[in-house]
């Protein structure tokens, strides 16, 4: 049986959205609580990326690390979000033409 890619979600709010773009879109976190979630992602998987209160798909990140844990390095500015993978851009949209989530 080969190894085939799984698919996960990434939440982001705007302005966490910019903020990673901001810090260099390498490096993508997620909440404690969510660290079983994060501990299955493998390098090579991909992370869809949702902009909540938008409801739209922007971006597909790829993971280049293993999970880790950061709750020193600042990216964002409301919360730490400590369970971290490392990350490449695969497709990255403008928000006008990011895929809509019809929530009807």
């Amino acid at each position: 049986m080969t190894d085939q890619r799984a698919y996960w979600l990434d939440l982001f709010t705007w302005k966490t959205w910019q903020e990673f773009l901001a810090a260099g879109a390498s490096v993508s976190g997620f909440r404690q609580g969510r660290r079983g979630y994060v501990e299955q992602m493998k390098p090579g998987d991909y992370l869809l990326c949702y902009l909540v209160g938008v409801s739209r798909f922007i971006a597909m990140l790829e993971v280049t690390s293993p999970p880790y844990n950061d709750e020193v390095t600042p990216i964002w500015s409301a919360e730490t979000f400590p369970a971290r993978v490392r990350t490449r851009v695969v497709v990255q949209l403008k928000p006008e033409t990011a895929v809509p989530v019809d929530t009807c």
